[in-house]
């Protein structure tokens, strides 16, 4: 089997591992990723983790513009409509429900505080501001004179109010312009809390495993890198049936059963939050209460997040456990090929990572090894060993090495060569305070002397040269024998 990284050049080479060390993604897909991005590796990471586009965007910019002029004529026939007409309380459209559209991932921008004017526009405003808040006095004053008119005014405001807040995205736009402005800007994080809590207080539904780590984009990331189904409820305060979808649909306790035996990352969102706000325009919503069911297709492409599901409006809890029961099997399969090739990639990662110490604890056992001076230099004594096999060995000494260095070099070569000077101990029977036997001596001839392990210094036993012959302990016994005889 090639390796994937062949035929790269160093740069792309490069850019693969940078890619790689963020995404921790397997190298033919990154590959392809990289490719497909003209080796970009900002360009690559974002695609990455927001997703490939999967549709032209002149097409999708129509889709967009056509489903906000149906939604505007959809507010139109609901301002018209008679007051006592009654208004179906959930809808799943047939054509919108079983659309598999792109999730992109939405990171809030940070809120910049407003700045105040300059000293001198300041002091060109002040008769305005003067005068603003004259009329606003006036108007307070003529309001509690009589009461009447606020609710006249009210009344004859409310129409309009409704359908500029409804206009543009279709009813998602409106609930987050209306209401955005009162409601304090935090983090996502906090936001998240926020909903939470006041879900709970408000509607009395508790037990929902909501997701307050972070804001939408964290929770589409956790839904992305485990493998899991992120359900997005988009709820505006606004709406009637906000109140009666809370408690009876999210907050029934089949639902919430429901939620947790599948492990669904839980998102919400007031869309009277910025964050929200924009959630519900990338994901189309046009009316509320809205919940998308996300996760990740790859049929789309290897890393593409996608709403796979979408109730919207009022709906029993059985009809939405239901809905989202089908669509979590019919992509089960999916995920679970992909499940099973990342453990796969997972177990080849540990078998090469396990095979890199190996090798890393080999080359600082090698580093250990003790150095061989150089050729010439001073207080160096050159010992020509040779072995029982007829192999000769030579090797460079200190001047002030022990002679037992040199029977430790003899005996460390004899056991990488496969020489036998003598039988080896068992490991298990080393003891505290061992004194460690060799089982040959080393021997000089012309005269002949045999040279102990403790007799002294290489530099006073050898001088600057020397040729020794490694002999069996037991050839000077067997020779004694022979000359007594």
């Amino acid at each position: 089997m090639s390796n994937p990284t062949d035929g790269l050049t160093e740069a792309q080479q490069t850019a693969l591992t940078q890619y790689t060390a963020v995404t921790n993604q397997d190298a033919p897909s990154a590959i392809n990723l990289l490719r497909r991005c003209q080796w970009n590796v900002e360009i690559a990471i974002t695609r990455f983790f927001d997703g490939e586009p999967t549709v032209d965007p002149v097409v999708e910019a129509q889709a967009q513009e056509a489903a906000q002029r149906a939604a505007q004529r959809e507010v139109l026939q609901q301002t018209l409509r008679p007051p006592n007409a009654r208004i179906p309380s959930s809808s799943t459209s047939p054509t919108r429900s079983n659309e598999i559209i792109p999730a992109p991932r939405i990171v809030p921008q940070p809120t910049v505080p407003a700045r105040r004017a300059p000293g001198i526009l300041a002091l060109f405003f002040l008769p305005l501001s003067v005068a603003w808040k004259v009329t606003q006095g006036v108007a307070y004053l003529f309001s509690t004179l009589f009461p009447f008119l606020p609710r006249l005014l009210s009344g004859f405001y409310s129409p309009l109010n409704r359908a500029r807040r409804s206009g543009g995205s279709g009813g998602a736009g409106g609930s987050g312009g209306g209401s955005a402005g009162t409601r304090r800007a935090l983090n996502p994080r906090d936001t998240a809390g926020r909903f939470a809590r006041e879900f709970e207080e408000e509607h009395g539904a508790t037990g929902l495993p909501w997701f307050e780590e972070g804001g939408y984009a964290q929770a589409l990331d956790v839904a992305k890198r485990e493998l899991r189904f992120l359900l997005v409820v988009l709820v505006s305060p606004e709406h009637d049936d906000t109140a009666g979808y809370a408690r009876e649909t999210l907050g029934s306790a089949e639902f919430v059963r429901f939620v947790k035996e599948r492990q669904i990352v839980l998102w919400g969102g007031n869309v009277a939050d910025s964050e929200a706000y924009q959630v519900s325009t990338a994901l189309q919503c046009t009316k509320f209460p809205f919940a998308a069911l996300i996760t990740h297709t790859p049929q789309a492409s290897a890393t593409a997040m996608s709403v796979v599901a979408r109730v919207v409006g009022v709906v029993s809890p059985q009809a939405m456990i239901s809905k989202l029961t089908a669509t979590i099997a019919a992509h089960s399969d999916a995920l679970t090929a992909v499940r099973t090739r990342r453990a796969a990639e997972a177990a080849d990662r540990n078998i090469r990572d396990e095979q890199d110490r190996a090798y890393e604890v080999s080359r600082a056992r090698d580093a250990e090894r003790a150095i061989q001076p150089g050729a010439g230099a001073a207080g160096t004594a050159r010992i020509a060993l040779t072995m029982g096999d007829g192999v000769r060995v030579v090797r460079r000494f200190a001047a002030e090495d022990a002679v037992e260095e040199v029977y430790a070099f003899v005996e460390c070569a004899a056991v990488l060569e496969g020489g036998d000077y003598g039988e080896a101990e068992d490991e298990e029977g080393l003891l505290d305070g061992y004194k460690h036997e060799y089982g040959f001596r080393l021997v000089a001839n012309l005269p002949r002397r045999v040279y102990e392990v403790g007799e002294g210094t290489v530099g006073d036993c050898f001088g600057r040269s020397v040729a020794l012959i490694v002999e069996p302990a037991g050839d000077d016994d067997a020779e004694d024998d022979d000359e007594e005889e």
